[in-house]
């Protein structure tokens, strides 16, 4: 089953943000209204997963706690209980996604790359896994793309495509109410449990999934390629022919780098929370 969608705008301010930023792969958990977020471990040139929290509390500065560094040995899950909405992600409507349209909502998760969309029936192996599981939660877009960049998208020996922006990275909202409480664990062993004991109730969260190269410099390298090393369909690597490239006009810098991650959304109706 697809994504279940929703056509109300999440809030950039919700008590709890989850980023997602760098190699990773966010697909339908076997559960209903879940996600399971794939973390690529073998990709060519050098990334490091790292998840950390960081904690705005009313009239101070943000506090950063690293709670992962290294690559995932057993899943990692971030559970909210009760669950409010389930996972969901945001489309604006129900109609076909224009991306020359300039008055697309920037937030539209539409602006990812769905690799299903691409490869009917990809999914990723275990070189992207364990994962990170999550119950709960808005999907949209965290970040687009400057309009300079000019992304094309293409197989080899075509013109390509304009995709005009992209997702440089997504979020997703939770509006964790009275008496909802979220935990993060590894496996059985639990880490953190949100709100923390005697937290001012203003206080929000945002846990950032992040799997990118160590640092802004190194060797120049094809970040969308990286992901056919852990694609696959039916159980087979999608053949070099059919692969796609991912090209730019303009010159990505910083937060502009589209290591970006992607979704695999399943044909079918998932339905509206």
């Amino acid at each position: 089953m697809p994504f279940s969608t929703t056509q109300i705008r999440p809030s950039i301010n919700s008590r709890l943000t989850v980023r997602f930023s760098g190699l990773l792969l966010l697909k339908p958990g076997p559960d209903a209204n879940t996600c399971e977020i794939g973390v690529h471990r073998t990709a060519e040139a050098p990334h490091t997963f790292q998840v950390m929290l960081i904690i705005n509390k009313p009239g101070q500065p943000p506090t950063l706690l690293r709670l992962l560094t290294g690559p995932l040995t057993e899943e990692f899950n971030i559970l909210v209980q009760p669950p409010i909405t389930g996972f969901q992600i945001f489309e604006r409507d129900h109609g076909p996604f224009d991306r020359s349209d300039g008055h697309n909502d920037a937030f539209d998760s539409r602006w990812t790359l769905d690799m299903n969309a691409l490869h009917e029936g990809v999914d990723f192996n275990d070189g992207a896994r364990p994962v990170v599981r999550l119950n709960d939660g808005t999907l949209y877009t965290g970040n687009l793309t400057r309009e300079d960049l000019g992304p094309v998208l293409g197989q080899q020996n075509t013109n390509g495509e304009p995709l005009f922006r992209i997702a440089a990275d997504l979020a997703a909202a939770i509006d964790m109410r009275h008496g909802t409480t979220v935990t993060l664990s590894t496996g059985d062993v639990p880490l953190l449990e949100l709100p923390r004991s005697g937290e001012d109730p203003g206080t929000t969260y945002t846990i950032v999934l992040v799997n990118e190269p160590p640092g802004l410099g190194g060797e120049d390298h094809d970040e969308f390629a990286e992901y056919y090393q852990v694609l696959e369909v039916n159980g087979a690597q999608i053949p070099e022919a059919d692969r796609f490239l991912l090209d730019y006009e303009g010159q990505p810098v910083t937060d502009e780098i589209p290591c970006m991650p992607t979704i695999i959304n399943p044909p079918g109706t998932g339905g509206d929370n």
